[in-house]
């Protein structure tokens, strides 16, 4: 702003060469080295940039504007818990192909030597009756045999392993299924947070709109169909906002009269 400073709870900034979503974003970032504001309270993601065509979810924008108003819907607790529960879950899945991998190399290495071992046991046999010689095929059964033992014992080993490589991953099953049950619990217990908060801010919104410039009929939350930036403006007069907004071709012709009309900072800006 061309090293020009501006203080207050009312600053025009329509003329300066600054675009509104930057200015947004930097009034409420607290590293922001060009501009010092207070922390933004939660209302500001919804209602920190006004401007005509803005996205608005008015449940949600004025659930934070009763928050902020220190109002606590009857689902807080369990909304509460249930973060807490789903944050706790944490499906650990074992890797079942390296588990069935090792049982059936192991199960085919057992096969392999015991047919090994009858082959060697049958040429022993076969030379013992014949009168010859039998130690080296003696000692190769007694290699084959030392070889079965460790295969069957491994064999053992990565049929335990795969079993509980098994029950492990029907456990993470579960858990991720308990999870999403949870996730889907407490959505639900927001969704009625939410209208709890439509019901509860419902006058408030009235009377903020019927205080507003413009010719938007005053109407409860649930049945208003107007522009979203209206909406967003009696949401932003509703809310304790301490973070100023950016009013982006607002009903207001100067920052005095919107700082008063939304009875929060104001900063006007132009695009």
């Amino acid at each position: 702003m061309a090293g020009e400073e501006r203080v207050g709870q009312a600053v025009d900034l329509r003329s300066a060469a600054v675009e509104p979503g930057q200015l947004s974003t930097a009034l409420a970032d607290p590293s922001a080295e060009w501009i010092d504001a207070p922390a933004p309270t939660p209302p500001h993601d919804a209602v920190g940039l006004l401007q005509p065509g803005m996205e608005l979810d008015l449940r949600t924008a004025l659930a934070a504007a009763g928050r902020s108003l220190g109002l606590v819907a009857p689902q807080a607790a369990e909304i509460t818990r249930l973060d807490r529960e789903i944050a706790s879950i944490e499906p650990n899945s074992p890797d079942l192909r390296a588990a069935r991998h090792r049982a059936a190399e192991a199960g085919a290495d057992v096969a392999a030597l015991e047919e090994q071992v009858a082959r060697t046991s049958g040429r022993l046999a076969a030379r013992r009756e014949a009168d010859l010689p039998t130690e080296a095929v003696q000692a190769k059964l007694d290699d084959l045999t030392r070889k079965l033992t460790e295969a069957e014992t491994e064999q053992i080993a990565a049929q335990e392993a795969l079993e509980q490589a098994e029950a492990a991953a029907q456990a993470a099953r579960d858990a991720r299924a308990r999870r999403l049950s949870l996730v889907d619990r407490r959505e639900n217990r927001r969704r009625e947070a939410r209208a709890w908060f439509l019901d509860a801010l419902a006058e408030p919104f009235e009377r903020a709109l019927a205080s507003l410039p413009g010719d938007v009929a005053p109407t409860p939350p649930v049945g208003f169909d107007g522009p979203t930036l209206t909406g967003a403006l009696a949401v932003a007069r509703i809310a304790d906002l301490s973070t100023p907004v950016v009013l982006v071709d607002g009903p207001f012709q100067t920052a005095v009269e919107a700082r008063a009309a939304l009875d929060a900072p104001v900063v006007l800006a132009s695009v």
